[in-house]
């Protein structure tokens, strides 16, 4: 529901300031899971969550577009930001899970707390988040992109990868927990084959791309 919201924010202001605002929900949501104990309250946590990694996502990789305009380099920083993209959401499971058992509910957030604060100390250092600066570039409608062929193409082939993804995070741990009596920090172990065969195999076809075509 956002990233639509976010693409058309980033062309008004710019990429510093909603890539500065996906920290600020990112951190607010972890802070917030370690103090919750009701399921709404987990519920608006996963929400504000949703929302940074909105920002994030749609406003880092339009940065990288932006500032790579070559077609093999901007092919190569995709390929490597996608490659840290798996570490985080393919390894945290894995992270997560262990923590979980060792260490407790809380601190697997409060990391994910300390890293966001790393993380805008940065941007604040090296980008303008407080100035705005629009890009000024016509839009095209949203019917426009609608009927165009190569983004329904694009669009479904990523809903299929990520909706395959979506349904073995929730089953395959309860399955593991019910069946083979697994400790949780064997859980998210099971992503971690995923993590590693994404990270080498984006990275190679963001390069064959460039030669044999998309």
């Amino acid at each position: 529901m956002v990233n639509p919201f976010v693409g058309f924010i980033t062309n008004r202001i710019g990429y510093d300031t909603p890539l500065f605002c996906g920290f600020c929900f990112t951190f607010m949501s972890a802070v917030m899971v370690t103090l919750a104990n009701s399921y709404a309250l987990l519920m608006v946590a996963r929400g504000l969550h949703g929302i940074g990694s909105c920002c994030t996502s749609v406003a880092g990789m339009g940065l990288l577009a932006d500032v790579y305009p070559d077609d093999y380099e901007r092919g190569k920083a995709m390929g490597f930001a996608m490659s840290v993209m798996a570490i985080g959401l393919l390894g945290g499971a894995p992270f997560g899970s262990v923590m979980y058992q060792f260490t407790g509910k809380e601190a697997p957030f409060l990391v994910i707390a300390g890293f966001a604060l790393v993380d805008g100390a940065l941007q604040l250092y090296t980008l303008k988040p407080l100035k705005f600066s629009p890009r000024n570039m016509p839009l095209p409608p949203y019917r426009a992109l609608l009927t165009d062929p190569y983004i329904l193409i694009a669009a479904g082939s990523l809903c299929i990868c990520n909706l395959s993804y979506g349904i073995l995070e929730p089953t395959l741990t309860i399955r593991m927990m019910e069946y083979m009596c697994s400790p949780r920090w064997e859980l998210g172990l099971a992503f971690l084959p995923s993590m590693l065969t994404f990270m080498i195999v984006v990275n190679v076809f963001g390069m064959l791309a460039h030669k044999i075509g998309r």
